[in-house]
């Protein structure tokens, strides 16, 4: 409930902001992503360190802040479901295939950004807070359930998920004149996603992204 609160501050701010500030233009956008896994402790979660980009949703605000013709920032909050499908060996089945699911809210602050002729460059850091997360797995009888014990916290036993993610973006937009945007984004976590509460040690395991959006600006009169 926390959270839903703080984010429902925060559109309000960047709305407010929105509306008296004459540079900036306010757009929403929404798409899908295909999310994977990277880092050198893969194996520890899925087995042979196998990571299959899956498709995943996203939605939510940008706006622009054009501070030139040619240059301005970018400030986005997104809403996002990062899917990722690993490989499970549970000792007790034959290994399968399992769909390692994650939701965020990923805030990209201040991405510097060149504009030319409806193209729109640009490359940032971003901050993501885990709502949730869960994997799919098998009973003793081979019944798949959703595990969410995955999510966890720093007093459970076993791995638990960090709640904070970090790194950087890149990305491509183009505009056309009657505001309907398209465009291609990178996203890549620089912060390990999963933590042991016992030992404390974090798995090199990080977030990669692409993702594909649509969406519309609305230009100020």
């Amino acid at each position: 409930m926390k959270n839903i609160y703080t984010i429902c501050i925060m559109l309000f701010f960047i709305l407010k902001i929105s509306a008296q500030q004459e540079s900036f233009t306010f757009g929403i956008s929404g798409g899908t992503n295909w999310s994977s896994l990277k880092g050198k402790d893969i194996d520890n979660l899925s087995s042979d360190g196998s990571s299959k980009r899956t498709i995943g949703h996203s939605i939510g605000i940008t706006l622009d802040n054009k501070t030139s013709n040619y240059f301005g920032l970018k400030h986005e909050l997104f809403n996002s479901q990062r899917v990722t499908t690993i490989r499970i060996d549970d000792e007790i089945n034959p290994e399968f295939d399992s769909k390692f699911k994650r939701q965020y809210i990923d805030l990209f602050p201040a991405s510097p950004t060149l504009y030319y002729k409806g193209f729109e460059v640009y490359a940032g850091p971003y901050l993501g807070l885990l709502l949730n997360a869960s994997v799919k797995r098998k009973d003793e009888n081979g019944n798949t359930y959703t595990d969410k014990i995955i999510y966890g916290t720093g007093q459970s036993s076993g791995n638990y998920s960090q709640k904070m993610d970090a790194g950087f973006i890149v990305g491509l937009n183009y505009a056309l004149p009657n505001g309907i945007n398209i465009g291609a984004r990178y996203t890549r976590g620089l912060v390990p996603i999963l933590e042991n509460s016992e030992s404390k040690h974090q798995w090199k395991i990080y977030n990669e992204s692409f993702f594909v959006t649509i969406g519309y600006k609305f230009n100020k009169k």
